[in-house]
């Protein structure tokens, strides 16, 4: 479980978060959605200790947030270093740390997960050859490979054609399961957190101020999803 109690953040003098709270149960997805600047990214850099924790709780289970190396995370950039091939770009995570390793395994699963980004051509290349939507599968397929317990991803999809998205939307439900992962999204498109979502947070005013819960006959169900796309539209034209 994944839990943010009472979080308050403030930059200089301008308010981002305020008294904030919501969790994830083992295994769930959520997403995030609100508009530009009301504080989506500030949580996933509260979370992996890009920035000071100054007012609340975070917590894995009933411990106190206080190692992030139970998270993997997929920002916006995709940071690939550009005199590394893409293949090695994957594994050089495994490179880093206190044990550092990259086994015949750990190389056969980044291919594996470069084939189901369709990007197993690739294998090679370096990053300047890709195009951005490439790009972002390598680095969605960078935080996949390590395989921990909490996944953050900040607008995976953003640059993905249709067809890739909704590819990439069963594998990584499938991915998810087995691995019981807890998945963070921060999304602007709707089709995203109504694809993949367990749960659907609306960020206002520092705040959580709605949730929307999603399940598999709700996405099935064209009215029953309309519905929920106006209730999520009219929450972000009134914010």
């Amino acid at each position: 479980m994944v839990i943010l109690d009472k979080i308050s953040f403030k930059y200089a003098h301008k308010t981002i978060l305020s008294d904030l709270s919501f969790f994830l149960k083992k295994g769930e997805i959520g997403s995030l959605i609100g508009l530009s600047g009301s504080g989506k990214t500030t949580i996933f850099k509260l979370l992996t200790g890009l920035l000071p924790l100054q007012q609340g709780t975070l917590k894995i289970g009933e411990e106190k947030l206080l190692c992030h190396s139970q998270i993997a995370c997929m920002m916006q950039e995709d940071l690939l270093l550009p005199w590394r091939t893409i293949l090695s770009n994957l594994t050089l995570l495994k490179e880093i740390g206190k044990k550092p390793s990259i086994s015949a395994k750990t190389i056969e699963k980044a291919k594996g997960l470069l084939d189901e980004m369709g990007l197993s051509h690739c294998a090679k290349m370096f990053p300047n050859e890709l195009s951005s939507g490439m790009r972002q599968r390598v680095s969605l397929a960078r935080a996949l490979l390590q395989e921990l317990p909490i996944l953050l991803l900040d607008e995976p999809f953003a640059s993905l054609d249709v067809a890739i998205r909704e590819h990439l939307y069963l594998y990584l439900r499938q991915i998810q399961k087995k691995q019981q992962m807890t998945i963070l999204m921060v999304t602007h498109d709707f089709r995203d957190a109504l694809s993949l979502s367990d749960r659907i947070f609306f960020l206002s005013d520092g705040k959580i101020a709605k949730t929307w819960e999603v399940t598999d006959s709700v996405r099935s169900d064209p009215s029953k999803c309309g519905k929920l796309l106006d209730q999520m539209r009219q929450a972000i034209i009134n914010s």
